[in-house]
């Protein structure tokens, strides 16, 4: 994945001036870090409960017998889907920075966010409501977390314009 990541990068970058390059390149950097963080998320916190109930649902009843290959899917899909979901930051700060959304706009819509992401949350692989709630969570703290980081941006841009403008203007 690193590597096919650089050369995406290497192939996007020289297509941007340099002032896009100069928003583009933290952007990018986040992919990956944010990408490792969800997996590492999903592997420690959200698979322990998952699989603790997959394999414990009707087990007075019957004798539970997981396939490896159907374990090992519904690993890697769940990983891979919690490391996309993690994008959320990079994709509100995309947004916040070509003008499509503002942090005050994410605040006022914030319930429809809520919605947005339960409804994303119970299209990752889950078996029950514990391990929806903890892929609900933290999409949830990255979506306030992202406003916060957009706001932040916004005002130092602001301060710059500020800056840039010449006295008695």
């Amino acid at each position: 994945l690193p590597f096919l990541l650089y050369h995406l990068y290497a192939f996007i970058l020289p297509a941007f001036s340099p002032k896009e390059r100069r928003v583009a390149t933290p952007l990018l950097l986040m992919v990956p870090v944010l990408f490792i963080a969800g997996v590492v998320f999903c592997y420690f916190v959200v698979l322990p409960p998952a699989t603790d109930f997959l394999l414990a649902f009707n087990d007075s009843e019957f004798n539970t017998q997981v396939r490896a290959k159907d374990y090992y899917s519904f690993v890697m899909l769940t990983m891979v889907a919690m490391g996309l979901g993690f994008q959320v930051p990079v994709a509100i700060l995309a947004a916040c920075k070509l003008g499509v959304t503002s942090p005050e706009k994410l605040r006022k819509n914030r319930r429809y966010a809520v919605l947005v992401i339960a409804v994303v949350a119970a299209f990752l692989p889950t078996i029950d409501p514990v391990t929806l709630i903890l892929e609900m969570v933290p999409l949830l703290i990255l979506y306030e977390f992202s406003i916060v980081l957009a706001a932040w941006v916004q005002r130092k841009a602001e301060e710059r314009a500020e800056a840039a403008e010449p006295e008695g203007a």
